[in-house]
């Protein structure tokens, strides 16, 4: 009997043994594959976090980031408007661009009109629709330039749409031929100038003599002892009003209060190097009419002044006002034209500062300047 319980007793014990060995193999083999997915997972959030790394690198440094503004012919209210941009990256040998067309207007509203955009030899064809807000462009355009040198291009644009003015300018299509320069010149310049020039009046003796006074602002700033009425009376051409070229001479007398209409970039540019060659100055005059906006910026860099021709009331659209025809040329003089000296600018603020002989010395808004700039013409002179 003794035998039977102590085989029945061995037989319990080997059978509590097995259970005990099984639970812990099967414990052990539990956290095994517990300890192989916790491994699996932390190595996949290893990787993700390094996938993320890498996809949030530093961005690029731009090394140039240039725009401009250009405007048509601007005849009547109405202008076509160019908004161009261009960006370069550290390390890269192309220079993005890109471009928007809009069409300004106080009366005329969009229907349903074409247009062709050519930069540089690339046309593009585009179709307003009456459904075109006032604030959207009307065509866009995006290249990659090759090369990292100065890139000039050029722009042409004809917009066909009939235009009635009450100034008697009937116009079937509003046109922009313009240019422009993406320069490493402009890639350093300072984030603002103010230079130290001395304003000066043209009143009471030159009611009509923004252009002169403002040559005489850059001359004394250059330290010639010379005043805008010995200016007008000895250095500057002048002729009657309807039968005078402003580009040749001046419309009318500065010294007369009403009908005299001033002249343009390249009488003053005359006026200055008669002046200068008179009095055994070696300053030179420079027309750069038609020049990119960050050219005048760069001028003020190197310390230049600049003589340019904007808005006597900034927030007034300049349209024309007289037509002359002299030569058989068809002379179109823009209402609200004035000539100042641009002195300063503060990108922070957004601001450029002009010395206006009819006023003093003020700042305005930085992309209202350069449009009104743009409107009137893009004339400007330079003396250093």
């Amino acid at each position: 009997m003794k035998k039977h319980i102590s085989t029945i007793i061995l037989i319990i014990i080997c059978a509590v043994c097995a259970t005990v060995f099984y639970v812990s193999a099967t414990n052990g083999s539990k956290k095994s594959d517990d300890a192989d997915d916790q491994s699996s997972e932390t190595s996949y959030e290893n990787e993700d976090t390094s996938q993320s790394e890498s996809s949030t690198d530093k961005e690029k440094k731009i090394i140039l980031d240039q725009k401009g503004t250009l405007v048509g012919e601007h005849l009547s209210s109405s202008n076509l408007r160019l908004e161009w941009n261009a960006l370069r990256y550290e390390g890269e040998s192309v220079t993005y661009f890109s471009a928007e067309l809009y069409f300004d207007s106080e009366s005329v509203k969009l229907k349903e009109h074409k247009g062709v955009l050519t930069i540089n030899g690339d046309s593009i064809e585009f179709t307003t629709t009456s459904a075109t807000p006032d604030y959207l462009p009307i065509c866009t355009y995006t290249k990659a330039f090759e090369g990292t040198d100065d890139i000039n291009f050029n722009v042409e644009c004809e917009f066909s749409i009939p235009i009635s003015e009450s100034n008697g300018v009937n116009l079937n299509s509003l046109t922009l031929n313009a240019h422009a320069t993406i320069s490493n010149k402009y890639s350093n310049l300072s984030n603002s100038v103010l230079l130290d020039v001395k304003h000066i009046s043209q009143y009471p003796s030159l009611p009509s003599g923004d252009e002169i006074t403002s040559l005489a602002i850059v001359l004394n700033y250059l330290k010639y002892d010379v005043d805008a009425e010995e200016l007008c009376d000895l250095y500057l051409d002048k002729g009657p009003v309807g039968f005078t070229n402003f580009f040749k001479a001046n419309v009318g007398n500065p010294r007369d209060t009403y009908n005299s209409y001033g002249c343009l970039a390249p009488v003053i540019k005359n006026s200055a190097e008669k002046y200068i060659k008179a009095n055994g100055g070696t300053s030179k005059a420079y027309d750069i009419s038609g020049c990119d906006v960050n050219e005048l910026y760069y001028q003020l860099n190197c310390k230049n002044p600049v003589i340019v021709w904007a808005c006597d009331d900034f927030e007034i659209t300049p349209s024309v006002s007289r037509i002359w025809v002299v030569d058989g040329e068809s002379l179109y003089y823009k209402s609200n034209m004035a000539c100042m000296v641009l002195i300063g600018y503060d990108n922070t603020k957004n601001t450029v500062t002009l010395s206006d002989p009819a006023g003093g010395i003020f700042s305005v808004d930085k992309d209202l300047f350069e449009l009104r700039f743009a409107q009137m013409g893009s004339y400007a002179v330079t003396v250093h």
